[in-house]
């Protein structure tokens, strides 16, 4: 006899009270404690699994007055019970019947002729066993389908040997872009890169046993990420399969990349850059040495590591470094002054050096100096320097207005000139452009401008060019402007540098000489006609004389007109030099 634990409560759906009582004699012999109820039809059987009573079992009669359809009525049992087990009770030995209704979901199916205690109790037993089981199983399940398909990662179920999709979870389906239709349509293969055998090899000989590893995979779009993986083999609905998780790792693979190539550069700047980077002690002693110093100034860093900062720098110019390391301490950062450094050759370059104060921190344990070499633009400097110092000489020396103008500042600077040769006063003038083009007379100023657009398309330097220009009293001076363009690497102009020279007395003169060569060329004209008239008489009468001698009766009169134009003519060729003298 079983002895329970729990109340035993068993439905008999059975119209036959005969069939009832025989139920109830085989389940006393066999329990100590349960409870049973009868429905003897389905409508009040319908009634009391609708209501709030538990059941351990069902035991159901296929021949019932009111449901004409012995597999509609076990349907319709079945939906009420739920999770119920239900065990069919028939006089009809019907194999296949009794076969379709254990696939419905039915726990067991006995004839009637053939139960006896035992075998009834066992059915009961074994029926709720198997359902505690497969609730177990369902819940099981349930919980991870739930934790499958709300998993934040993207998960996936494989077949172990084609490798194409069983089952897909939210996250995988949001990350890639495919719908779960088709991500069941394909294959692993499909989400791999292009030249990614890496994964093919790892399935290929890990396919029964743990997989992790790293791999690129392609999105719906073609865009790429790096995703890290990690597979176990299940039984997947009686399949071999694998249920996979991928972790996109994108992130963090381009910060490795960008980490990688900080360090990378970091390196490149210390060991290779243009400054030397190194850590001073307090006793401002070396501790070490970046490897460029080796290519700025042609030491090896063994030579200079333990040894005085000083021991380095000109005699000339430690004094004033010492001053400013005076207030290191105070501040976090400090900007030494220019100084001479001994070098591998033993000549001296010019150094710039920023002082940072990290003590305080382990990794330095020091000062950090970082110093460049600045020779060439010291030397540059002065030379600058230089020829400033010339230029200004010859501004000061010259009698030519100087003029400086820078196009992107648009600032105008002078000589002296412009106040000793034009008469303006320092304060009068607005050091721009637009004062200056207002300065040139308005009948000259397109000529100029399109002569210096020109130049400028033609991208000459050098631009010479005469016109008026206006001095503070109103009055105009010709002047000759030389003008030389300052370009950029690209050709594009940045300053105008000027000399211009007054030519106003030149210009007067010049302009004299043409007044009289004027006059000399219509005094010409107009008395070569008064010339050839008398001449052209004589001329006329000399030919008539020597032609026509023996039919002329009046040659006496003919030789009186000759020497009269003769005397006409001496007069206008004297008139013409007293005017020529004059």
């Amino acid at each position: 006899m079983f002895q329970e634990n729990e109340d035993l409560k068993i439905l008999v759906i059975e119209d036959n009270y005969g069939d009832f009582v025989l139920i109830l004699e085989y389940l006393t012999e066999e329990y100590s404690n349960f409870k049973i109820e009868r429905a003897e039809d389905f409508k009040n059987g319908r009634k009391l699994l609708e209501s709030n009573e538990e059941y351990s079992a069902i035991l159901l009669d296929l021949s019932l007055p009111d449901v004409d359809s012995p597999e509609k009525l076990v349907k319709e049992v079945l939906n009420l019970a739920i999770s119920l087990p239900v065990i069919v009770l028939t006089g009809y030995a019907d194999k296949s019947f009794g076969m379709k209704t254990l696939s419905w979901g039915v726990s067991d199916y006995l004839l009637k002729d053939e139960i006896t205690p035992s075998i009834l109790t066992k059915s009961i037993q074994y029926s709720r066993e198997r359902k505690r089981v497969r609730r177990q199983l369902e819940e099981s399940e349930k919980k991870y389908r739930n934790l499958f398909d709300a998993s934040p990662l993207p998960m996936w179920v494989l077949d172990r040997n084609s490798l194409e999709f069983l089952n897909v979870n939210n996250a995988a389906i949001e990350l890639y872009g495919y719908s779960r239709t088709e991500f069941l349509k394909m294959n692993i293969r499909d989400l791999w890169a292009e030249g990614e055998t890496i994964g093919e090899e790892i399935w290929r000989e890990n396919k029964d046993n743990f997989l992790s590893y790293k791999i690129k995979h392609r999105k719906k779009g073609g865009k790429l990420l790096y995703v890290e993986i990690e597979s176990n083999p299940i039984s997947f609905n009686g399949q071999d399969a694998r249920v996979t998780l991928a972790t996109d790792i994108t992130g963090k693979m381009k910060a490795e990349q960008e980490l990688y190539h900080s360090q990378q550069r970091f390196k490149a700047l210390v060991q290779e850059g243009s400054d030397m980077i190194s850590i001073i002690d307090e006793q401002y002693r070396y501790s070490y040495v970046s490897p460029s110093v080796k290519n700025i100034l042609g030491v090896d860093t063994e030579k200079m590591e333990g040894r005085n900062v000083f021991d380095f720098i000109h005699p000339d110019d430690e004094i004033s470094i010492k001053k400013y390391l005076k207030f290191i301490g105070v501040k976090k950062t400090l900007q030494l002054p220019s100084y001479r450094y001994k070098n591998g050759s033993g000549n001296w370059r010019w150094l710039e050096t920023i002082m940072s104060d990290l003590r305080d921190d382990p990794a330095v344990g020091g000062f950090v100096a970082n110093s460049r070499d600045i020779t060439q633009f010291v030397n540059q400097e002065k030379e600058l320097r230089e020829s400033l110092e010339r230029y200004d000489t010859v501004a000061k020396a010259t009698s030519d207005l100087i003029l400086d103008y820078d196009i992107e500042s648009d600032e105008l600077k002078f000589n002296e000139a412009i106040s000793e040769i034009f008469g303006y006063s320092p304060d009068s003038i607005e050091l721009n452009g637009s004062w200056w083009a207002s300065k040139i007379h308005p009948e000259d100023f397109g000529r100029v401008k399109a002569h210096g657009i020109e130049m400028m398309k033609k991208k000459r330097k050098l631009m010479p060019a005469e016109y008026r220009l206006a001095c503070a009293d109103g009055s105009y001076k010709y002047v000759l402007d030389r003008s030389y363009f300052l370009t950029d690497s690209f050709g594009k102009p940045k300053r105008i540098i000027s000399s211009i020279q007054d030519i106003t007395e030149r210009y007067n003169y010049i302009k004299a000489i043409e007044d009289s060569n004027e006059k000399l060329r219509e005094i010409a004209w107009t008395q070569s006609h008064v010339v050839r008239a008398p001449l052209a008489r004589i001329m006329g009468l000399i030919d008539l004389l020597k032609n026509h001698r023996d039919n002329i009766e009046n040659v006496a009169e003919i030789l009186d007109n000759i020497l009269i134009s003769s005397k006409e003519l001496d007069k206008v060729i004297r008139k013409i030099a007293n005017k020529t003298e004059k």
